[in-house]
C-alpha cells in the first residue's frame, strides 16, 4: 500500500494534494461567505480550507477508500460550492435539517452535519436511508482515507 506523509499546514485543514485535484474553477472567500449567508449555515474551518483549495475535489485514484475496500467507503469526489459540472453542495430534502450533501461515494453520498450537537460529523447515506456515521470531522475523514492503487493494480 502507498504510504502518505501527512502535510503540515498552519491549520488542521485537511488539504491533501496527494489525494485530490481541482476540477472546478476556484472560489473566493467572498463566494464561500456568500454560500454560508445564503444557507444560514457556518461551515467548519477544515472544510472551508479544503473548498478554497479545491472547490469540491476530484480524487486522484479510483481506489481511494475510507476503511477497507471490501466494506469501506469508496470516495469518488466532493461537490463544489459553485461552478463546475457536478452537483453543488446543497441541502437535500431527505437529509436531516442542518445537514449538507458534500460528496459522492461508489454506492451513496456523503453528508456533513452542521447541527450544534453533531457539528462537523461526516456521514454516508444511501438514497433516503438513515445516515451512517463515518468521522467526527472533515479532517478525520480525510485522514482516514487510504489509496489502494498499489493493491488493485499491483
Amino acid at each position: 500500500m502507498k504510504q502518505f506523509i501527512r502535510n503540515s499546514w498552519l491549520t488542521n485543514d485537511a488539504r491533501r494534494p496527494d489525494l485530490f485535484t481541482s476540477e472546478n474553477p476556484a472560489i473566493s472567500v467572498e463566494e464561500l461567505k456568500g454560500f454560508e449567508t445564503a444557507t444560514g449555515l457556518v461551515l467548519p474551518e477544515d472544510y472551508k480550507a479544503h473548498m478554497l483549495t479545491y472547490n469540491g475535489g476530484a480524487v486522484v485514484s479510483i481506489y481511494l477508500f475510507f476503511g477497507l475496500p471490501d466494506d469501506g467507503i469508496n470516495l469518488l469526489g466532493f461537490y463544489p460550492i459553485k461552478h463546475g459540472d457536478t452537483l453543488l453542495v446543497e441541502r437535500r430534502d431527505y437529509l436531516p435539517e442542518k445537514h449538507l450533501a458534500i460528496g459522492r461515494t461508489g454506492t451513496g453520498y456523503l453528508a456533513m452535519s452542521l447541527d450544534e450537537n453533531s457539528y462537523g460529523n461526516i456521514y454516508v447515506h444511501y438514497s433516503e436511508v438513515e445516515l451512517e456515521f463515518l468521522a467526527a470531522s472533515f479532517t478525520d475523514f480525510i485522514n482516514g482515507l487510504i489509496d489502494y492503487t498499489a493493491v488493485f493494480e499491483g
